[in-house]
């Protein structure tokens, strides 16, 4: 890609003073993979404190586009963890706050609260469940639009990713050989959420799946989720997808359920940037074309410290 001119209109070559501003991820991934990124649209489908922790990354990263839909009105546990909310906010659409806040980060970047209707690259619908959440991902892949499914919960997150039948992009360069091409099949999220792996043995899926997989999917799965779920409820969720699917019961254990169900419906800013920030890592990933995204989940677990991906 050729570097224009300093004033070059969005959609063109990379100006002198946008080479200036990301000279150090031009320099880790490329003058290519930055046009990518700048000619990319993104939508967020729904404000949480996770989307203001992906957006605000993406934003600074210099993403062509970012719509941003969510119409319910900021309210009082929302300035607790999401940062850009002031109290003079109150009433206000979440959407059109947090794209305001958004575009004094980084001007050059589109940043818009609208409707769904025109293109994406990425969708990313955050904390939908159950038919909600399956409405998006089958909406994407007829639309031939990559998908993420990501949410924050507590001291837990996720996220699943959907690039379609065939994802291009470059792997990592290895002891000194040149990045290769390659592709990467994903899943539609209801063909995931219904997949039985093919380990019978629990100690075997415990190794290859974490627990906290089988319960992320339970919550993505279910139209019944509450805002706030006791454990018994959660449990008796997560019976049902692991008995639909063949999986041994015994994979998740009455601990995590309840340190699971203590924690949905809540939101805690430190789990929320650490999920938001791998979210966003993610999207760049796909935008750019540089290196594998997940696939196609990655779940969290602050407790633990650590974020596991698997295939399902």
């Amino acid at each position: 890609m050729q570097v224009a001119g300093a004033d070059a209109p969005a959609g063109e070559e990379i100006s002198k003073a946008e080479v200036a501003l990301y000279d150090r991820q031009i320099r880790l991934w490329g003058l290519e993979a930055q046009g990518r990124l700048r000619r990319s649209a993104v939508c967020f489908d729904g404000v949480k404190a996770v989307t203001l922790e992906a957006c605000k990354n993406l934003v600074l990263a210099g993403i062509g586009h970012i719509t941003i839909h969510d119409s319910r009105p900021v309210a009082a546990a929302d300035l607790e963890v999401q940062y850009y909310f002031q109290d003079g906010d109150m009433g206000r659409p979440k959407d059109q706050v947090l794209a305001e806040r958004l575009r004094l980060l980084n001007p050059r970047v589109d940043v818009q609260a609208q409707g769904m209707d025109r293109a994406f690259d990425v969708v990313v619908a955050v904390g939908k469940t159950g038919s909600a959440a399956q409405a998006v991902a089958e909406r994407c892949r007829q639309r031939g639009e990559k998908f993420v499914a990501a949410d924050s919960f507590g001291l837990f997150g996720y996220l699943f990713a959907d690039c379609l039948d065939k994802h291009e992009y470059l792997e990592g360069a290895k002891e000194g050989a040149p990045p290769q091409k390659a592709t990467a099949a994903y899943r539609p999220l209801a063909q995931s959420l219904a997949a039985r792996p093919d380990v019978a043995n629990v100690q075997r899926l415990q190794r290859k799946y974490p627990p906290l997989v089988f319960v992320c999917q339970a919550l993505v799965a279910g139209d019944s989720v509450e805002d706030e779920m006791t454990a018994a409820a959660l449990e008796a969720a997560v019976a049902k997808t692991l008995q639909e699917r063949d999986i041994p019961r015994g994979i998740v254990d009455g601990d995590l359920v309840g340190r699971v169900a203590q924690s949905w419906g809540a939101e805690i800013v430190a789990c929320a940037a650490v999920v938001g920030g791998t979210l966003a890592q993610e999207v760049l990933k796909i935008v750019t074309q540089k290196d594998m995204p997940v696939n196609n989940w990655h779940v969290y677990d602050a407790l633990r410290g650590d974020g596991i991906t698997c295939t399902l």
